[in-house]
């Protein structure tokens, strides 16, 4: 998946999310940041919070989690005035979403869509265009966590053995292999994986629901929806 790709996927529901936080009853139309994990060319979750700390502690997760092909980081920023350079071209003072994007290659991208708010609630996006990072957190960020080895789907073992790959990544971010006697009994990889990607997002949503955040996985198919509400997704994250 190239960034062309991705920007493909993702923009259209960053711009929906930025569209409904300007109608929010509460008067903040700060958009939340957003963080949104790609694999087998599509959009799999997606993890929205007020705090951009909380959403990036969230990276690690999915990607050791969701063996994700390119993690997208999406967040409100403010637009300084900047003079054209060799690599950016000039810049106007103003308002847009700024994208960055990891692969699992560690190739970075970061891109700028730039809007205007037009009376109190109609957004108005500019086409994305190359930016150049003022900061470097967001995508060292992605860097790290891109740069950790995925959980393994053959190694998850069913519940009543004790050695495999941990679907539930609460403890840490790495594989929690326990040493028994009896030889594991491996769920079979489709199997593996949803256990592994119900477990992931059920995580990621407990490290962002306390600051008022949110997780979306999508799941495809209404096949794969009950396949991984039966891994125990909670309903309330699944967007079939």
């Amino acid at each position: 998946m190239n960034l062309a790709q991705a920007m493909s996927l993702v923009v259209q529901p960053v711009q929906d999310l930025k569209r409904r936080s300007q109608r929010r009853a509460d008067g903040e139309t700060t958009m939340p940041f957003t963080l949104v994990a790609l694999r087998e060319d599509r959009v799999l979750c997606v993890v929205s919070a007020p705090r951009m700390a909380a959403v990036l502690d969230c990276a690690d997760t999915l990607a050791i989690g969701l063996a994700p092909q390119m993690l997208v980081a999406a967040g409100q920023v403010t637009l300084p005035e900047r003079p054209e350079s060799p690599d950016v071209p000039a810049q106007a003072e103003g308002q847009g979403i700024a994208y960055t994007s990891m692969s699992r290659e560690r190739e970075a991208a970061l891109a700028v869509q730039r809007f205007e708010v037009v009376g109190d609630r109609e957004v108005r996006f500019g086409p994305p265009a190359k930016g150049a990072p003022d900061d470097k957190t967001v995508m060292d960020h992605l860097a790290a966590a891109m740069a950790k080895t995925p959980l393994d789907p053959a190694r998850v073992a069913r519940k009543d053995t004790s050695t495999a790959e941990t679907a539930d990544l609460a403890a840490g971010p790495g594989p929690a292999p326990v040493q028994t006697t009896e030889p594991p009994d491996f769920l079979p990889v489709e199997q593996g994986r949803l256990a592994i990607d119900a477990g992931t997002a059920t995580t990621a949503h407990r490290k962002v629901a306390h600051v008022g955040g949110t997780v979306l996985v999508l799941a495809g198919s209404p096949e794969r929806a009950t396949q991984l509400l039966a891994y125990g997704l909670p309903q309330k994250l699944l967007l079939s």
